[in-house]
């Protein structure tokens, strides 16, 4: 688990003490469920890894199997390895596996985190189907195509900062995805100073997120008794974190909302655009419109979480990382869009059926580094799987990337190999694995589907990517390594982006001309 964890266990060591005196672990109901031998009072924490853990965890499938137990302290998570244990549970079993487990920091804490209201967060119930019976309003499929000029306008923009900075391309992505997330969600008409802080907050905001929603990340959430300790007490800074991150939520959140609400009511849409996701819901007839403060988390969750805003960010560096190491894979989805498209204008959306190889590279970059590499659920009451007794509220994980790196279901999984979604025998979709499961499955799926598929497509038709040379002209080959967290990035790298021609060149210029 991530570093903090570590370091607010040492520094807790005094109240650890007085808490343990007290909380002595009995035995578990979880003890007819294989796993690694665990210590006494700790269990497992000391042999948890602290960095790419879904690597660890696999390795631990293949030695306890698919469905096997870990302990921090007395507390046990279930860890499911492979595609079959996760659908039979998360997809079959949803009625009772779409809880998430609690987080005192994100949940009970929420007066200082502030995002406890997040539809990502909540728990299962009747509030939590009605934020995504609002979601599906603004992300179904079919309205999701009235964001498409939006997308391709933001992803031209983009390429012609990609060619004015290159070295900043994951700047860049980030810049476009937060940017189609916000106009989305408000319907912001013009990129102000305003608007541009507003995304630096959000993205700030979008970090504390991801180690929020994280299980085990803080301490307070496997030692809830903490959770009344000052903020000046040692170890206690998961109280400070949580205060400074409360403004940025207020600003990201609150006042945003006020602003378009207010919009709504004026009629004055100079700033904010009438037909934004906020603005529909705050439309709504009398008899069937939500609250503000629900409206307002709702369309908080088109960039927190349901809107993919940090996750397409993440796949983006990937493609980036992978188009370099695979050149091949590279020169071919380029063949392809000369044939079909050729050059005297951009890949679009509506290009996406008659471009295989292309779609083949989006679901293989979702696949080879999936950047949700662990989900996390919770069971709402007593079940029996296998010959497992699964107890109510147990936490279960599932591992993604274990899931998508089984050479049974695809062959030498360490490879990028487009083919194998073309080939008569398909692979199974890796890219549904990418947004959830079941009742949690994540209802803006089209939309972060459309924007990835055409953010590659017109980097594709544009530029060359290649690995970058040092003074001497020898090869710089990157550090392949993923951040912990809810969303995994890879580590910071550079490649050699450049025009595919001067025609190319050319006609990323003038189509951003058009849209600027």
């Amino acid at each position: 688990m991530p570093n903090l964890f570590q370091g607010s266990l040492l520094a807790l060591l005094v109240s650890l003490a007085i808490i343990l005196v007290v909380r002595r672990p009995g035995k578990s109901s979880l003890d007819n469920i294989p796993g690694p031998r665990r210590l006494p009072v700790v269990g497992n924490l000391f042999s948890l890894p602290n960095r790419e853990e879904w690597v660890h965890f696999a390795k631990w499938g293949k030695t306890f199997g698919d469905v096997y137990a870990v302990y921090v302290f007395s507390k046990p998570m279930i860890m499911l390895s492979s595609r079959k244990a996760i659908v039979d549970l998360f997809e079959h079993r949803s009625g009772i596996y779409s809880n998430r487990p609690h987080l005192v920091m994100a949940n009970e804490l929420r007066a200082c985190m502030g995002w406890g209201e997040t539809v990502v967060l909540m728990p299962y119930g009747d509030r939590f189907k009605n934020y995504r019976r609002l979601l599906k309003i603004g992300l179904n499929p079919s309205a999701t195509t009235l964001y498409w000029p939006l997308m391709e306008q933001e992803v031209a923009k983009s390429l012609k900062r990609l060619i004015d900075n290159p070295a900043d391309f994951v700047g860049n992505f980030r810049r476009t995805a937060g940017t189609v997330a916000l106009k989305i969600a408000y319907g912001f008409t013009n990129e102000t100073e305003e608007f541009h802080r507003l995304l630096k907050d959000t993205e700030r905001a979008l970090q504390m997120f991801a180690i929020a929603a994280l299980p085990g990340v803080f301490l307070v959430d496997t030692l809830p008794l903490l959770k009344h300790l000052p903020s000046w007490f040692p170890g206690a800074g998961f109280q400070a974190i949580g205060m400074k991150t409360r403004n940025l939520i207020q600003l990201t959140i609150g006042d945003t909302f006020s602003a378009v609400k207010n919009a709504v009511s004026s009629g004055n849409h100079a700033k904010f655009g009438s037909q934004s996701f906020t603005a529909t819901l705050l439309n709504e007839d009398d008899a069937t419109r939500s609250t503000d403060e629900d409206i307002k988390w709702v369309a908080a969750g088109l960039y927190s979480g349901e809107g993919q805003a940090d996750t397409t960010v993440a796949a983006m560096s990937n493609f980036f990382l992978c188009m370099m190491l695979f050149p091949d894979v590279q020169q071919k989805a380029q063949a392809e869009i000369d044939a079909v498209i050729g050059k005297d204008r951009l890949p679009s959306i509506s290009d996406r059926d008659s471009l295989p190889y292309v779609r083949a590279v989006y679901q293989e970059t979702l696949r080879w580094r999936p950047v949700v590499p662990m989900v996390s659920h919770s069971v709402t009451q007593d079940d029996l799987y296998r010959s497992y007794f699964i107890p109510k509220d147990t936490a279960l994980v599932a591992n993604i990337w274990a899931a998508l790196h089984d050479e049974n279901v695809y062959p030498q999984p360490d490879d990028f190999r487009p083919e194998r979604y073309l080939a008569p025998e398909l692979a199974p979709d890796s890219s549904s694995f990418a947004f959830g499961f079941g009742r949690r499955a994540c209802p803006g799926e089209a939309v972060a589907n459309s924007l990835l598929f055409v953010n590659m497509a017109c980097i594709l038709a544009t530029f060359s990517i290649n690995k970058p040379l040092d003074q001497t002209g020898k090869v710089i080959d990157p550090t392949l390594q993923w951040t912990s967290g809810v969303t995994s990035h890879p580590h910071p790298f550079k490649c050699d982006i450049k025009p595919r021609s001067s025609i190319t060149a050319d006609l990323v210029r003038r189509t951003a001309s058009l849209v600027e």
